[in-house]
């Protein structure tokens, strides 16, 4: 396939085409559907990266604009049960690992991958510096609430960290409340976005030394719009626009949320076979559910943005879809135009410095 022509208007988008429960598949459909659609706007690009014969099969049965795709050979995967440090080091060749050196040489502005989320952290990192004096990036996540916010609306909140590492230095999360903040201006475009740190209790003084310090530097910090703590059962509410945590309690809140929202259905399944009057009262709900169903399907919002680095990445459930890795696509290419990187260093630079 051709080589894609850049210019310095043009975005081009690196995907692991090899990344996740379907992938070459979804992941191919979904970049080839983009290829055609002019919602992603124009001088737009894909660079997918993987198997090459794969990608091409997967190609073939599909409509798309090959003047707007390329190919990039990589021949190996890595796999969702292998540890990721070992595996980075076993294979240079891996489609992540090919993916994040073309966008570090410059021949793709932004990753997408719903690959390995270790691996795709970690080879990440390596391979994009961290901006504005942080100490490590951060992986927000966003979870539906019964609030909306800023003027575009958003239903969502941000969480971070909730998964990039497993703790973090009160200084760290000082840096994750600004990016967060950073991000919900840009994104929701939320002028004055609410942060609030997860701990145990609403006391300033419970949780571990981490979290009360943490507190004490969010809670006097003039660029953070500080709510103070939150619990955990207070998450689902909606009271923060970001929530801030160490990347250990992030990642076991975002699962849980995800749990609750699939068992919820579950449950109303059951009972809608269990008893005819369960079974009317939930078909007067039904257009209830569906909204719930709609704001807590993953695949609405795409994917998770890794925060910090240089780059814009954008990390996909490894469950995604076509219509989850369109959604992150979309995500990366707003990102890029919104130049989020600068952004956030600016706002780290400012305020690390006023912190």
């Amino acid at each position: 396939m051709a080589r894609i022509v850049r210019s310095e208007e043009s975005i081009t988008i690196a995907v692991d085409a090899m990344g996740g429960d379907h992938a070459p598949a979804a992941v191919v459909a979904a970049v080839a559907e983009a290829s055609l659609r002019g919602g992603v706007g124009q001088g737009v690009n894909f660079l997918l990266v993987g198997d090459e014969i794969a990608m091409t099969e997967a190609l073939f049965e599909l409509d798309h604009n090959s003047e707007r795709i390329q190919l990039y050979h990589a021949p190996t995967v890595i796999g969702m049960g292998e540890r990721a440090q070992v595996a980075l080091e076993a294979r240079s060749d891996a489609s992540i690992v090919q993916a994040c050196a073309l966008v570090q040489a410059g021949e793709a502005d932004a990753l997408v991958s719903a690959g390995h989320p270790g691996a795709a952290v970690l080879a990440a990192t390596r391979h994009f510096g961290l901006v504005g004096g942080l100490g490590r990036a951060a992986l927000a996540s966003v979870y539906p609430t019964p609030r909306v916010r800023g003027e575009a609306e958003d239903p969502f909140s941000l969480i971070l960290d909730v998964g990039a590492s497993l703790r973090a230095r009160p200084e760290e999360l000082l840096g994750f409340g600004l990016m967060g903040s950073a991000y919900a201006r840009i994104v929701s475009r939320n002028e004055r976005p609410r942060v609030a740190l997860l701990s145990n209790s609403r006391e300033s003084t419970m949780g571990t030394p981490e979290v009360v310090q943490a507190h004490a530097l969010l809670s006097r910090h003039e660029a953070i719009h500080f709510y103070g703590n939150i619990e955990g059962h207070e998450i689902p509410r909606g009271l923060a626009d970001v929530v801030v945590c160490e990347g250990f309690v992030g990642d076991v809140a975002i699962k849980i949320l995800e749990g609750v929202s699939e068992a919820a259905f579950d449950l109303a399944r059951a009972a809608y076979h269990e008893r005819m009057a369960w079974r009317m009262g939930l078909k007067l709900l039904s257009g209830g559910l569906q909204k719930i169903k709609q704001l807590t399907d993953f695949e609405a919002y795409g994917g998770a943005p890794l925060l910090g680095l240089e780059k814009v990445v954008i990390l996909c459930h490894p469950r995604s879809g076509r219509r989850a890795v369109g959604n992150a696509l979309r995500l990366a290419i707003k990102n890029v135009r919104a130049e989020l990187p600068a952004a956030i260093a600016e706002a780290l630079d400012t305020g690390l410095s006023q912190g």
